[in-house]
């Protein structure tokens, strides 16, 4: 069992959309899902989303979207998941628990 893990904080209930994209297998490419967070505290990065998203789905990469000349945080990410089902499934969770991020 993982253990618990403290959840990024926020400013305000994040937002959460969640956008698949399908391929076909003879273009070499694979479903995937890119689930947007935003409203997230300038000090979140990525292995602390990595840790919180990871314990319920598998991540394939996370992106903090930062300001290219300081390298600051924009305040949102870009989780991206291997299955389109689990982009999905956390949506309805983030809108209801906004406090816990």
């Amino acid at each position: 069992m993982a253990a618990a893990v403290a959840a990024p904080a926020v400013t305000a209930q994040p937002a959460a959309v969640a956008a698949t994209a399908l391929g076909t297998a003879e273009a070499g490419q694979f479903p995937n899902s890119s689930l947007y967070v935003g409203d997230l505290e300038h000090n979140v990065n990525e292995g602390q989303l990595f840790d919180l998203f990871s314990q319920v789905a598998q991540v394939v990469s996370i992106r903090v979207c930062r300001d290219q000349a300081r390298r600051a945080s924009l305040g949102y990410a870009y989780v991206n998941f291997s299955n389109p089902q689990d982009g999905n499934f956390f949506s309805p969770f983030i809108r209801f628990f906004g406090s816990c991020f």
